[in-house]
């Protein structure tokens, strides 16, 4: 992360994003690896998110580079669009852990391996980690 902070919230908020869209997909594709046979529709979904999540992450890279570009002097459009962008990235997190309590709640598979509740649990705790950072840096 860059470490942004102080009057260049937004800014801070877009770097978690960057980093936590990663993560986020990285843990799409984890899922089905350490929980061997999950349910086809769980896996469907999950690649699906991957996908979502690694758009996500690379429209943020794209808007650190173009404010390492300009040597971090944002315009007020650029803000807006960052905020714009910035929304529904938290929007997503959210509906993934949503998807993972999902999961954890009616997937056999996963209530029957204790690593993979373990597992979950503990990439919801890192979604919502995000959800609140860019909603507590954003309303200051």
């Amino acid at each position: 992360m860059q470490y942004y902070y102080g009057v260049q919230n937004i800014l801070r908020a877009l770097d978690e994003a960057e980093f936590w869209k990663h993560q986020e997909a990285e843990h799409a594709g984890l899922i089905p690896v350490v929980a061997q046979g999950l349910e086809p529709q769980y896996v469907h979904r999950l690649e699906q998110f991957g996908i979502e999540l690694h758009t996500m992450n690379a429209e943020a890279a794209k808007y650190i580079q173009s404010i390492n570009r300009s040597m971090e002097m944002t315009s007020h459009g650029l803000n807006a669009q960052m905020l714009n962008f910035i929304h529904p990235c938290v929007e997503q997190s959210k509906s993934f852990s949503a998807f993972m309590t999902e999961m954890l709640q009616n997937s056999h598979v996963i209530r029957a391996s204790q690593s993979a509740q373990a597992l979950l649990h503990h990439m919801i705790r890192e979604s919502q980690y995000f959800i609140g950072i860019d909603q507590l840096m954003l309303s200051q």
